[in-house]
């Protein structure tokens, strides 16, 4: 019984901690574009539907994302410096290229969030937040600093 307890408590930890980390930061990342991007830039239209597209959607849709593909890429396989970096490099590519052009393409017919008007300033912020967001999510996953910072949270344990 001791055995299946502990097994349980590991794969929690090495599986799903990644979805649970990358869920969060993406919707803090989410919930941070909605305030500057929703409501002070661009406040027309339904905060009802900017809410679902940014928290719901996006943050949880394309956090899990992420943390399936750490899950499938990096766990077990890269700790320390080496999975932060490429912790980054996947959160650039489901984050910033993915996720960024299938908004911007989505904002041409709502716009919510003023990837018509100004395109350039969508998409780089999209860049930077995925770089800085990849960057604590693998800190966190992959130090033994961040371990022990989820663990004070309860975080996938």
């Amino acid at each position: 019984m001791q055995d299946s307890i502990t097994i349980d408590r590991v794969v929690r930890k090495t599986f799903i901690r990644p979805l649970v980390v990358s869920i969060r930061i993406t919707e803090l990342g989410e919930l941070l574009l909605l305030i500057l991007y929703g409501v002070i830039l661009f406040p027309e239209g339904s905060l009802i539907h900017k809410i679902l597209w940014t928290l719901v959607f996006c943050g949880i849709g394309i956090g899990a994302t992420l943390g399936a593909c750490i899950n499938i890429l990096i766990v077990g396989r890269f700790n320390g410096v080496k999975a932060i970096l490429l912790t980054t490099v996947a959160s650039l590519i489901v984050l910033a290229i993915a996720c960024n052009l299938l908004c911007l393409n989505l904002d041409r017919h709502f716009h919510y969030f003023g990837g018509t008007s100004n395109p350039f300033l969508f998409s780089l912020d999209g860049v930077f937040g995925s770089i800085i967001g990849g960057i604590v999510v693998g800190a966190l996953l992959f130090t033994q600093k961040g371990n022990r910072h989820l663990e004070g949270l309860g975080i996938g344990i």
